[in-house]
């Protein structure tokens, strides 16, 4: 089940993209009639570019899917190979013109998580493990996500106390910056952000 479709011209990159290289990244798995299978967090998706249709397969077969999560899911398909991960941890201003994009509209969509969770890292800690995070050893709390499975991306937590609220950044491997653009980035987190918050 999904609601808006991408736009077209998504779907003609990955039909003119090489089967071979899409079904050399991460978990991507062929499926019958020139469909793939792609994990995102720990949810499966069978991506059909024929039909130009995503559906979640597991676990929950009814999710809606949003024209933004589409998309983001056909751009990782077509991507530039950024794997191996660096295994070097920055932060989104790290990355060159980084400062300069994520800023006002384009900050990275924390403050649900500070909201939510900034007075409980615990239940931020139960929340990420039941997605597949590991722990990392960054501020009060820090957990580190797949998205896709060659793409590590960190939450790193603050708690509130008496004197400062609750403050939330993001810690990336560097190999990103191959995968992805500014904006698919910001999408990245806006996502993962939302499956937090569920």
């Amino acid at each position: 089940m999904s609601c808006a479709r991408p736009n077209s011209m998504h779907w003609e990159d990955l039909r003119d993209h090489p089967r071979d290289e899409v079904l050399s990244r991460g978990s991507v798995k062929p499926a019958p009639d020139g469909c793939y299978e792609v994990d995102f967090l720990n949810a499966r998706y069978l991506v059909d570019p024929v039909k130009e249709m995503i559906v979640e397969l597991s676990p929950h077969p009814d999710r809606v899917l949003s024209e933004e999560f589409q998309i983001l899911l056909i751009r990782y398909l077509v991507a530039p190979i950024g794997a191996p991960v660096d295994n070097k941890q920055v932060s989104e201003k790290d990355f060159p013109g980084g400062v300069t994009f994520f800023q006002g509209p384009h900050a990275l969509p924390v403050m649900p998580i500070a909201k939510r969770y900034g007075r409980d890292p615990d239940a931020f800690e139960a929340r990420a493990r039941e997605l597949g995070a590991q722990p990392d050893s960054h501020g009060d709390i820090s957990m580190t996500f797949h998205p896709f499975p060659d793409m590590p991306v960190t939450f790193v937590i603050w708690a509130a106390d008496d004197e400062f609220p609750a403050s939330v950044s993001i810690l990336f491997d560097s190999s990103i910056a191959r995968w992805f653009e500014f904006d698919m980035i910001l999408l990245v987190v806006f996502e993962l952000t939302n499956r937090i918050c569920e």
